[in-house]
């Protein structure tokens, strides 16, 4: 089996309603994105899926995303907008546009460049 992974990237705000800290306050994060389909087998060039093809898939995901305060978007309406419920989020909207001989493993999403969430199913 293959696993094959982008990166992409987006800048959000958000609050966490109910913590006890800074993250309580509005404030952002340039965050970044791993996303990851697997496959069992490759095409005639020796390919799984293009780079290319899944970046678009990915940027299409996040583009609802960026530069948005995340607390006011419809998906995160009743649960804070934390960076479990982003990959979630995420994994999601890619699963619903997934099309070809591969399946999504995994969305990682980076809050910070040491702290980050996996999400699959």
């Amino acid at each position: 089996m293959f696993i094959i992974s982008i990166k992409t990237d987006f800048s959000a705000a958000h609050h966490i309603q109910g913590y006890k800290g800074n993250c309580s306050e509005l404030h952002g994060h340039n965050y970044h994105v791993e996303v990851s389909v697997r496959a069992h087998k490759v095409n005639s060039i020796g390919m799984c899926v293009d780079f290319r093809n899944l970046k678009e898939i990915a940027e299409t995901a996040i583009s609802g995303l960026d530069h948005k305060n995340l607390n006011t978007l419809p998906f995160f309406k009743g649960k804070n907008p934390t960076a479990e419920h982003i990959a979630q989020f995420i994994f999601k909207r890619i699963t619903d546009n997934l099309k070809g001989s591969f399946s999504l493993d995994s969305v990682k999403v980076w809050e910070t460049d040491k702290y980050a969430v996996t999400y699959s199913e």
